[in-house]
């Protein structure tokens, strides 16, 4: 099993992530890359990706595992001569499950606005033990307690730093996004996916450092 990192970023952040796993599939086998398939009556390429990102959102963390025997280097190495552009291997090792994407239980985005949120915005949303915002559901729009799924809210400079749950504790960044301009006038704002975690005894350890990359 192979585990690669992978960007989502530029004119990729606008393809659906059915489309974008089509494209890795064609990619592996432009490159004549090795991966077993399924069994079945309909066999498929075993690739298991982490969960699929707002269209739109920009990442330099997203994650699959790979089915196969070959060279973890030789992998990424012929991926990236077939991807198309805005997604980039940045690196691959080897590891021994494809659950990796089920572990990820929180990931940090960068927040960019027109304006800069205060110190003081972000004692106050931090000290709530409420948090209603709207989110997007099946039904619409609706008023959500995301609180507990806000897990830390840092400046960097200009930009915000935020840690959102993720999986079944799942906070869209573009939800957090939109609150944030809304409720504190900050105007347009971009947003990048910088780095995943997963809760390791009591602690989040980001993907890269539990496996490596």
């Amino acid at each position: 099993m192979i585990l690669c990192k992978f960007t989502k970023i530029d004119s990729a952040v606008y393809t659906p992530h059915l489309d974008l796993l089509r494209e890795m599939g064609r990619a592996v086998r432009r490159a004549n890359l090795n991966v077993r398939f399924s069994e079945g009556f309909n066999p498929h390429m075993l690739l298991f990706f982490s969960q699929p990102l707002p269209l739109g959102l920009a990442s330099t963390a997203e994650y699959f595992c790979a089915d196969s025997d070959e060279d973890p280097s030789v992998f990424a190495d012929g991926l990236n001569k077939k991807l198309p552009r805005g997604v980039r291997i940045l690196s691959a090792v080897r590891c021994e499950k494809a659950s990796v994407h089920s572990e990820i239980s929180h990931a940090e985005y960068r927040f960019k606005s027109e304006k800069e949120l205060s110190n003081e915005a972000i004692k106050s949303i931090m000290s709530r033990t409420t948090l209603e915002i709207p989110v997007k559901t099946k039904k619409g729009m609706a008023n959500s307690d995301v609180r507990a799924r806000l897990y830390s809210l840092v400046k960097d400079r200009a930009d915000v730093l935020a840690v959102l749950g993720c999986g079944t504790e799942n906070l869209r960044a573009d939800s957090f996004g939109n609150y944030l301009c809304s409720e504190f006038d900050l105007g347009e704002y971009a947003v990048t996916k910088e780095r995943s975690f997963i809760s390791k005894d009591g602690a989040l350890k980001t993907v890269d450092e539990v496996y490596g990359l």
